[in-house]
């Protein structure tokens, strides 16, 4: 149990430092990057328990260590992805509205 609070602690300043560093980071929330990072970190580790792999001596240290390696890009694309649509979608708002 110790070791998917730590991924999940882990998961989460993944998360939290993504939206930090992220220039567009007015566009939605501050829980949102932390929660694609640990949704992303969780199902993988669901999916490794389940695969038997925690189970396994020589390879058990990769049930923590792949989920906390796959929260990074998982919080870069949803900064990516998000922001570039909000931020487009906000313009396109104002400039109708001013125009």
């Amino acid at each position: 149990m110790v070791p998917l609070v730590l991924l999940l602690l882990v998961a989460a300043a993944v998360g939290f430092t993504a939206w930090a560093v992220d220039s567009r980071r007015n566009a939605y929330g501050v829980l949102l990057l932390p929660g694609i990072a640990v949704a992303a970190a969780v199902l993988l580790w669901l999916v490794l328990m389940a695969a038997g792999l925690a189970s396994e001596p020589g390879v058990h240290y990769l049930s923590w260590l792949l989920p906390m390696a796959v929260s990074i890009p998982a919080a870069w694309v949803g900064a990516w992805l998000t922001g570039r649509r909000r931020v487009q979608r906000d313009t396109e708002r104002l400039t109708a509205l001013l125009g």
